[in-house]
Parts: C-alpha cells; structure tokens; sequence
C-alpha cells in the first residue's frame, strides 16, 4: 500500500510539473507571436497636404495619381523624397525628405506659390510611370463636405474631400460631421480592378410611433 501511494505521489507531481511547463511554454509562445507579429507590422502612414490642395503627390521623384491631401495607408517603413506638381505653381520648399515609421502617421505639408514670369528655377524632376501600388486610390467625398475620416477605426486627421492609397482587403470606412452624424461603409479593394468613387451621407433615422400613438402636426 505504500508503494502504491508512493507511485501515485510521483505520477501526481509529474503532472504538475508537466503542467506548469506547458503552461510557461504557452505564455513563451504567446509574447513570441506578438513579438513576431510587431516586428513584421512594418508599414506605416504619411499625410500629405498642401496650399492649395490639387496638386499631386510625387514620391521618391515618382507619380503617384494620388492629389492632395493624399492618405498613403500601409506605406513600408523606409526614407522617402515627397514632391508636389500642379500646373502653373512651384512647391515650397521643393522637396521635404520623410522617414516613415512602424505603426506611425507622419505629416508632411507643401506651400505651392504661382509660377512668375522669369522664374528659371527648375522644377523638382519627374521621372518614370505612376509606381505600381498593392494598392487603389480611393477618393472619398462627403455631402455635406467637411467629414472627418475615420479608416479601420483609426482617425486619419484629415476631411473629406480626401485621396486615400489603401491596402488590398476590407476596410471600414467612418464619416464623421461636426453636428455629430455619421456615415458608415465597407469597402473592399482588389488590386485587379479600380475602386469606384466613395460619397458618404450621414445616417437618417426615422421616429419610432407606436400604432395607438398620436404624431405631433
């Protein structure tokens, strides 16, 4: 009997020891994947805005068909050059080098100044077609306008009207007022087709009346 109970203590401690180390190995694994899954999540955004706004983004002296104010989702971690070019007008400065960050906004903002007459200067160079994005432009507008955008639950700081560079997969799309109305729509991108044009318009609501309820006139 007292080799029994004996055995039985053993086998129960070996269970309990067994336990613990695959519980600590869970929790071991578990800071692995969020460790894993940070370092991979190595994009980041850049707002780029200018006065007036229209003219298009040029990135690492590239087109992008993106117009200010243009929102660049998912853009890779990395050093850019960001220019402007719109008809008639000079960007100021002429060109702003950016550093964008994992799972960071950064802002960049121009000034474009008329061209005048006798004004040599060259402009910042263009080179090359449009890059071709994972992504789709969106251009999203809003009636009334003045919406603030809210993209995968994540603020962008910016009002409609907006050009968005997105990401292929769903997205959810919030319009947000100052009175306080709200616009909601799905989105789903696909880098073989173009994107329509998004409007957004608040939500309405009707009054609830009961059947035996009398409306006010």
């Amino acid at each position: 009997m007292a080799e029994t109970r004996s055995d039985t203590d053993i086998q129960a401690r070996r269970r309990a020891v067994l336990g613990m180390i695959l519980a600590g190995l869970g929790m071991v694994l578990a800071v692995l994947w969020g460790l894993w899954a940070f370092l991979h999540n190595q994009t980041g955004v850049l707002i780029v805005t200018s006065r007036p706004s229209g003219a298009e983004v040029i990135l690492n002296r590239r087109p992008t068909d993106l117009l200010t104010t243009a929102f660049l989702s998912d853009l890779p971690a990395d050093s850019f050059i960001v220019s402007l070019r719109k008809d008639g007008y000079r960007p100021i400065p002429p060109t702003q080098g950016v550093s964008v960050q994992p799972n960071e906004t950064t802002r960049v903002t121009f000034l474009l100044a008329p061209l005048v007459r006798g004004d040599d200067r060259p402009l910042p160079p263009v080179s090359g077609k449009a890059r071709n994005w994972q992504w789709r432009i969106v251009r999203i507008a809003s009636d009334p306008d003045s919406a603030a955008i809210i993209l995968d639950d994540k603020p962008l700081g910016v009002r409609t009207p907006v050009t968005v560079l997105l990401e292929s997969g769903l997205h959810h799309l919030q319009a947000c007022w100052p009175d306080g109305r709200k616009a909601f729509k799905n989105i789903i991108i696909d880098e073989n087709q173009s994107p329509p044009d998004l409007i957004m318009r608040p939500v309405t609501y009707e009054k609830f009346v009961r059947p035996n309820q009398e409306t006010e006139p």
